[in-house]
């Protein structure tokens, strides 16, 4: 059974500073997603995907609100992140990821697991493409 542990939450304040001015943006409606791929010399535990979710006060003014855009988003990603770490596990990667929620009300679970899925594979193709090029 998928968790999402401690080690798999992006919490250094330096590494999200370094994700917000240094980090690629894509968007899959309803989510902004900023990433980048993290150097040797700041790897951090063995989580090969360091997660952040944010619901902005500025579209959600209930805490309520936010909280559960959170938690929904939390398990859309719990359940459905095994393509992507197997992905980066078999690389050596070690990706941080902020996931925004961009729209204006609160999708349905089901919704929002499915555009989760189209987010988590062009997140993959991405890095694919990323790592060809390079």
């Amino acid at each position: 059974m998928p968790t999402f542990a401690k080690e798999e939450r992006l919490c250094s304040q330096k590494l999200i500073d370094q994700l917000y001015s240094v980090g690629e943006r894509l968007m899959v409606f309803p989510f902004s997603v900023r990433w980048m791929v993290i150097p040797e010399s700041n790897r951090t535990g063995v989580a090969p995907c360091k997660v952040m979710m944010v619901v902005p006060k500025r579209r959600h003014k209930l805490a309520v609100d936010r909280n559960r855009g959170r938690r929904l988003m939390r398990e859309c990603y719990r359940l459905q992140k095994s393509s992507l770490t197997d992905y980066l596990d078999t690389r050596g990667l070690q990706v941080a990821v902020a996931i925004v929620y961009v729209h204006n009300e609160i999708m349905p679970y089901e919704a929002m697991a499915c555009k989760m899925h189209q987010l988590l594979l062009r997140l993959k193709s991405t890095l694919e493409q990323n790592e060809i090029g390079a």
